[in-house]
């Protein structure tokens, strides 16, 4: 993971009530935290490359929309309104007190990858390193794809047994091996495809790959074909 090169380049702002909540969740970042203020004027705002607003329902209308309000114009590059727990009406609701001051330079991030996406797209979070093998949680990268068991085992040309076992933490030896492009392919997406709209870009046949979609190469066992791909949008050819 890369890190804030000024503590002062990330500013994460949340209610008082969830901001040792904030500070787990961000705990890997060189950030600064504040309490969001129940009254905000733009001297109270320190200056920053960007500010993040850790948001819950449980936040009072009021709180939030007054230091919107005040860094309205204030030496802030960019918003970024991070809701974890949202729902679609809470969403609605901050989405129109947004628009209410004008915040053109805002964005929404609804899980930690988009978060990153749009740090590192700023130059805040340097592009982090691909995770290793040892800390790689297969589990949760299954899971990702939206693949069954079997599927996986096909992508990765291993039993499913075996895949099994490595899900328990069992006989996992071979494991770095295997799942050597399934990370460098998962990097890659973590770089080019926006988190929000992955589900979508899993699901929507390619040219680039003979209009197949991405899930159906995965499960296929040809992840180097959408790797190449990749790397070939990383040097600017046509894909």
């Amino acid at each position: 993971m890369g890190t804030i090169t000024n503590s002062q380049e990330l500013i994460v702002w949340a209610e008082k009530g969830t901001l040792a909540e904030a500070r787990d969740t961000f705990s890997r970042f060189d950030a600064s935290f504040l309490a969001i203020p129940s009254a905000a004027s733009k001297k109270d705002i320190p200056a920053s490359k960007v500010s993040l607003f850790y948001l819950r329902e449980a936040e009072p209308k009021a709180e939030v929309e007054s230091i919107l309000k005040a860094i309205k114009g204030h030496k802030t590059s960019f918003v970024v309104l991070y809701t974890p727990h949202h729902s679609p009406e809470f969403a609605f609701r901050m989405g129109k007190m947004v628009g209410k001051h004008s915040l053109d330079s805002a964005d929404w991030a609804f899980n930690l990858r988009h978060v990153e996406q749009l740090l590192r797209a700023r130059n805040v979070l340097a592009h982090r390193a691909h995770k290793t093998a040892d800390a790689f949680d297969i589990v949760a990268a299954r899971k990702r794809l939206g693949l069954t068991q079997e599927q996986m085992a096909n992508a990765l040309n291993v039993a499913t047994r075996t895949l099994q076992n490595w899900e328990s933490g069992v006989g996992t030896s071979q494991m770095p091996k295997k799942t050597q492009d399934l990370r460098e392919l998962l990097g890659l997406m973590d770089d080019y495809v926006i988190a929000p709209r992955e589900r979508a870009w899993l699901d929507t046949p390619l040219p680039a790959v003979q209009n197949r979609r991405p899930a159906d190469v995965i499960s296929g066992g040809k992840l180097r074909d959408l790797i190449v791909e990749f790397q070939r949008l990383r040097e600017g050819q046509p894909v």
